[in-house]
């Protein structure tokens, strides 16, 4: 979902500065240096094409149902839907930059400590909204079966609605190991010390 990709785009980008920190002393660029590409490379390549599949495939539940993404006059939503995954994948590789250019400033500054503290607090405020949204993050539904489910103050049955078990639950745990594989393996190689890349 949409507000869990923003947060590990965030929080990738931090980390990912923080493992090369030995090469980020010294360089003079923020944003024209090699482990920051290599990083772009995960987002474009593995992250960002799976959040277009998901956006695709569970649209409703991505955006947990804030707003119709298939408005009535909407006859063929192709174009709504793609312009709002181009927007999504082009919003979360901003994300992954900006997060790694501050920890780079951080870095240079000395300031290393902001860098680990940073990610920690993000991932706690994204467990706490979806903690408090777990009404809408944890249920798969269209949208307007949702809804009406809120506007009657029903509660879904956790049988078929539940996100637990679902398809889209599945889905996420296959491209866990696609998307994270390869991350955990960019902070070892970046935490290398002399690495050069």
């Amino acid at each position: 979902m949409i507000p869990f990709d923003m947060t590990v785009s965030f929080v990738a980008g931090q980390t990912l500065a923080l493992s090369a920190r030995k090469q980020l002393k010294n360089e003079s660029s923020i944003f024209f240096n090699r482990p920051l590409y290599i990083s772009l490379l995960w987002m474009v390549l593995l992250y960002a094409p799976s959040a277009m599949f998901f956006y695709h495939g569970w649209t409703a539940w991505n955006i947990m149902y804030i707003f119709d993404p298939y408005p009535p006059p909407t006859k063929d939503p192709t174009m709504a839907s793609s312009i709002l995954i181009w927007l999504d994948c082009t919003t979360l590789t901003l994300i992954l930059m900006g997060g790694f250019a501050l920890a780079h400033n951080w870095i240079r500054k000395g300031k290393e400590r902001l860098a680990i503290i940073t990610p920690v607090i993000a991932t706690l405020v994204l467990v706490l909204f979806l903690a408090i949204t777990y009404h809408s993050g944890f249920i798969v539904t269209s949208y307007t079966e949702f809804k009406a489910s809120v506007n009657e103050g029903l509660k879904f049955t956790w049988g078929g609605n539940s996100f637990w078990g679902h398809d889209v639950f599945w889905a996420n745990a296959v491209i866990m190991f696609i998307d994270f594989g390869p991350l955990v393996y960019l902070y070892c190689r970046f935490n290398k010390e002399g690495k050069k890349l």
